[in-house]
């Protein structure tokens, strides 16, 4: 009698198992959906945004001289200012 009581939850216990193992595979097929999903917008945004990048990327180089001369400038006025100054102090 023993045996059939054991037996039984044994079974039970198989059965609860393989019930939780096919939920367990079916959310994982949902979720592997929505990252496979989510990777193709992933994908498809960084596509549309290279070219973007490239181009804002090419705009900074173009104007890098420019500002590196407006920045000498600035240094330049900023010195000559501070040697004025200086001079009418001495004085």
């Amino acid at each position: 009698m023993l045996w059939w009581i054991s037996g039984g939850i044994v079974l039970l216990a198989l059965i609860v198992l393989v019930g939780v193992v096919l939920s367990v595979m079916g959310r994982m097929r949902a979720f592997d959906n929505a990252a496979r999903a989510l990777q193709a917008r992933l994908v498809d945004g960084q596509r549309r945004v290279e070219p973007r990048v490239a181009a804002l990327q090419q705009t900074v180089e173009t104007m890098l001289p420019q500002l590196e001369a407006m920045q000498a400038q600035a240094a330049e006025r900023a010195g000559g200012r501070g040697s004025a100054l200086a001079e009418l102090e001495n004085s």
